[in-house]
């Protein structure tokens, strides 16, 4: 997969993940968003670096404000970079500030627009409304549900939506 680059939003600076970032990423062991974890998941702080190093080759951005790291957002290529399987997670205190809307916006436009990505999806478990919310305000379309599916490691109804690129 290719480096991520620093993208700037109104409000926010996307910065690539690097190996050092575990510090950075405490957020992902709050009850809120462990609630969803699969167990690929960082489930304690010494899981976080592993979590990394599974996730540092993907295009993977944390989402800062203030250079305070509120979030990550990230792109899975797959099809030789024709397609990608994005996936975000954001601290729970910024929630519903519009920040993962502007983030998920800007990577978007960025996989489209400078690397000519054909089609984005991403698999979010049914019962994780806020995440079905925002990829539907990003503009992704539900395909399909599966039903009792494997998501990550943990069985679960998994909603499958994708948005393409018709810019092309």
């Amino acid at each position: 997969m290719l480096e991520a680059p620093y993208l700037k939003t109104k409000r926010l600076i996307l910065r690539p993940l690097k190996n050092d970032d575990s510090g950075n990423l405490t957020y992902l062991l709050r009850p809120e968003i462990q609630k969803d974890a699969g167990p690929f998941m960082p489930h304690s702080v010494d899981d976080l670096s592993r979590h990394i190093e599974r996730i540092i080759s993907d295009t993977s951005w944390l989402i800062t404000i203030n250079n305070k790291v509120i979030g990550d957002i990230g792109v899975s290529s797959k099809h030789d970079n024709e397609t990608g399987e994005m996936g975000w997670y954001l601290d729970p205190e910024y929630w519903r500030m519009g920040y993962a809307t502007e983030a998920g916006s800007a990577i978007i436009n960025y996989m489209f627009s400078t690397l000519k990505f054909c089609k984005l999806t991403a698999m979010i478990d049914s019962k994780n409304i806020p995440s079905c919310h925002l990829a539907e305000k990003l503009g992704f379309q539900l395909i399909c549900i599966e039903y009792n599916s494997d998501l990550y490691g943990k069985k679960a109804d998994v909603c499958s939506y994708s948005i393409s690129n018709f810019a092309l």
